[in-house]
């Protein structure tokens, strides 16, 4: 069995940093190359899709561009840019991955609250370490195959992005009242079961993301 990673979300610091937010930024300004990911994708989850459609009512302001719940996900890392690494790799990496995760068990993540950065909002996951531990263990399966994956030593926040600003320069104070109100009213016990990792391919569309599945990384179950 592995051994259980640090905290994966630090929801008091999260929710308190959103709160200090003054103004939002254009989360589409930034650029970004077609790349290859970890996700934990989240298409199968009815509970968390019905908390998070109630969540993006409330945030439905024409400064966000909310994520369709069949897009939902937690991001785990990233493996390469598109055109830094040959697609004849993946497959590999892929079954290191696979090996790798024969031991890591299936787990559950605790979903929420709400917070977010200038550039999207949120929700905060937790798992007391399982999803550290599962990145943990995809990227060593990486590195392993391709010593050249641009690993980073960032601390981990695990989230689920519900909506992504689209404006500069607009006053977060609206949607920072909207989801205070929200982490004091919406249901906060939806938990989601991983079973699977998944390695997608990623790229950025106007205003939205698109990503398919290469890969479903299965753990112990």
């Amino acid at each position: 069995m592995s051994e259980v990673g640090q905290p994966d979300s630090g929801v008091p610091e999260d929710i308190e940093r959103f709160r200090n937010i003054r103004w939002l930024h254009n989360h589409w300004s930034r650029s970004m190359r077609r790349s290859y990911f970890w996700y934990v994708t989240l298409e199968d989850c009815p509970d968390l899709h019905s908390l998070a459609m109630q969540c993006q009512k409330a945030v439905s302001f024409p400064y966000y561009d909310l994520t369709p719940l069949r897009d939902l996900h937690l991001t785990l890392d990233r493996i390469a840019f598109d055109d830094d690494v040959s697609a004849a790799v993946l497959p590999d990496i892929a079954t290191s991955a696979i090996r790798a995760c024969r031991q890591m068990p299936t787990f559950d993540i605790s979903v929420g609250p709400l917070s977010g950065t200038p550039g999207a909002i949120g929700f905060s996951a937790s798992s007391g370490g399982h999803l550290s531990s599962l990145r943990n263990i995809l990227r060593a399966a990486t590195l392993s195959v391709y010593p050249g994956a641009p690993v980073r030593c960032d601390k981990f926040h695990a989230h689920i992005a519900i909506a992504y600003a689209n404006s500069d320069g607009v006053s977060a104070a609206n949607v920072v009242a909207a989801v205070d109100k929200l982490n004091a009213t919406a249901r906060s016990d939806v938990r989601v079961k991983v079973t699977h990792a998944t390695l997608v391919v990623l790229e950025k569309l106007p205003r939205s993301y698109a990503w398919d599945v290469l890969s479903r990384i299965p753990l112990a179950g």
